[in-house]
């Protein structure tokens, strides 16, 4: 059995450590949310915008909102539609999450998934949005 002085030093050093990597994360994370923002308003949202206005010529409904912190396009026609960005400030790094909701009658299925998880937030380009948005509103075009 070790000795309580030696438990309570290895503890005291552990939350230590704890706070300092908790300060480290909390710093990095304000950092990122800073350039995921400025992502979202001058990359993914013009890029959106430009996909809800073909869709519209090709006579699908879809119109752009951005409420704090995303970009969404929704279904005109049915609500429970939408392709959204937004930043995950929980992620570790910063990241772009992304979700795709479709409704089949009562069902509404759901995912979720990083936008590019192997690129870092500050190389993310209008090709990873508009590569993401390509896929993800196949559900929404085929008949």
């Amino acid at each position: 059995m070790s000795d309580v002085a030696d438990v309570r030093q290895r503890l005291q050093r552990m939350i230590e450590q704890a706070r300092q990597e908790a300060a480290e994360r909390r710093r990095r994370a304000e950092e990122d949310a800073g350039t995921a923002e400025r992502f979202l308003e001058s990359v993914a949202t013009p890029v959106m915008q430009q996909v809800a206005r073909v869709l519209r010529v090709e006579g699908f409904e879809f119109r752009l909102s951005t409420p704090a912190g995303s970009v969404r396009l929704v279904s005109e026609r049915q609500k429970e539609d939408y392709v959204d960005l937004s930043i995950d400030a929980t992620a570790d790094p910063v990241t772009i999450l992304t979700e795709v909701a479709h409704a089949r009658g009562r069902r509404v299925s759901r995912v979720e998934r990083p936008l590019a998880p192997d690129v870092p937030l500050g190389q993310l380009t209008d090709e990873h949005v508009l590569a993401f948005l390509l896929d993800a509103l196949k559900v929404f075009v085929a008949r």
